[in-house]
């Protein structure tokens, strides 16, 4: 071989690329979640977190959080086996989906929960044994309420029935597909006072998977449409038709020097920079939308709505203003 051809190979050696490290592939797991997978089941994750805080927090009335912490895909007999025994486990159903999902809710969040509704504070001490009867019954109300956060999570996905088939208390008992099939498990940082654990929602990947599937393709080729963007702000205009919203009207605000502040005593008389004639102002988060009058219906104050406030109308400003408290100053909706 002549000294050419040596040192042409060896250059070639040199520039070539080279090989990538060999990546271990696990046998049980097939198939894994894409990033489009991820991205979708991440929606769906974050909007039960919110669903969720909020029935906790109106149900028990104490500070309750829900947080969004993991998701993955893993075989449903290694879940299992990291499931405490006893637990409360809530089988769902899903319809159309195939098959049963399951909810997770460690001992401790349950027994807090329990606690409070009975009257209870809720405290980090709590028992490790089965729950009986009666508080599973109560728990089970709490959970009911969740059913439509569930449906509402799932909307951008596939259109769910969720509905409560079942409780268990023995991971073993709770066989929701063979061992080795695949799970998609999302986990959440629940905190209700002072107990802090870990939620999971395990639910079967084949029952999910043409859907997800379907919505990749579905958001390759065609994007947002004008019939989604429609269907969208149709269904938040539904969500939030419900809605409570503050309203109050208000007087027109008055000007008092320093000493006349200091003093104020009980029984003093303080003037308003309000006419009589003048209609008071409805204002709802800080803005005001109507000018109103105030009245009394039977034994109770009301107001009428005169007209629209215009945009134009220019905003007072003073360099002390004084308000009358909500006693005297605002006459609530």
């Amino acid at each position: 071989m002549s000294t050419q051809t040596l040192e042409s190979k060896r250059r070639d050696a040199r520039h070539r690329r080279p090989r990538g490290e060999p990546q271990p592939f696990d046998f049980r797991r097939p198939t894994t979640l894409s990033r489009e997978h991820v991205r979708a089941m991440q929606i769906v994750q974050e909007t039960l977190a919110r669903g969720f805080t909020t029935t906790l927090a109106s149900k028990l009335r104490a500070v309750c959080s829900v947080t969004i912490r993991d998701i993955e895909q893993r075989p449903y007999d290694e879940y299992v086996r990291e499931l405490p025994n006893p637990a409360l486990l809530t089988l769902l159903s899903l319809r159309p989906l195939v098959g049963t999902a399951m909810l997770q809710l460690p001992l401790r969040i349950a027994y807090a929960a329990t606690e409070l509704m009975l009257g209870g504070v809720g405290g980090a001490n709590q028992p490790r044994r089965q729950m009986t009867d009666l508080e599973t019954s109560l728990m089970r109300s709490i959970l009911e309420l969740t059913m439509p956060e569930i449906r509402y999570a799932f909307e951008p996905i596939v259109a769910v029935e969720p509905a409560i088939v079942g409780q268990e208390s023995n991971p073993q008992f709770a066989q929701l597909v063979a061992p080795t099939d695949m799970v998609i498990i999302a986990s959440f940082d629940v905190r209700i006072e002072a107990v802090t654990e870990v939620m999971t929602l395990c639910i079967p990947f084949s029952s999910l998977q043409p859907h997800l599937e379907a919505l990749s393709a579905t958001d390759r080729s065609n994007g947002e449409t004008e019939e989604k963007i429609a269907e969208g702000r149709a269904r938040v205009h539904q969500h939030i038709s419900d809605s409570d919203v503050s309203a109050s009207a208000r007087f027109r605000s008055t000007v008092a020097t320093s000493s006349q502040v200091a003093d104020l005593g009980v029984g003093d008389v303080l003037l308003f920079n309000h006419p009589v004639g003048l209609p008071l102002t409805l204002q709802t988060g800080g803005t005001a939308i109507f000018d109103v009058t105030i009245g009394r219906v039977n034994r109770h104050l009301a107001l009428q709505i005169t007209g629209e406030v215009p945009s134009d109308r220019p905003k007072r400003r003073s360099r002390l203003q004084i308000t009358k408290s909500s006693e005297h100053d605002e006459s609530h909706t």
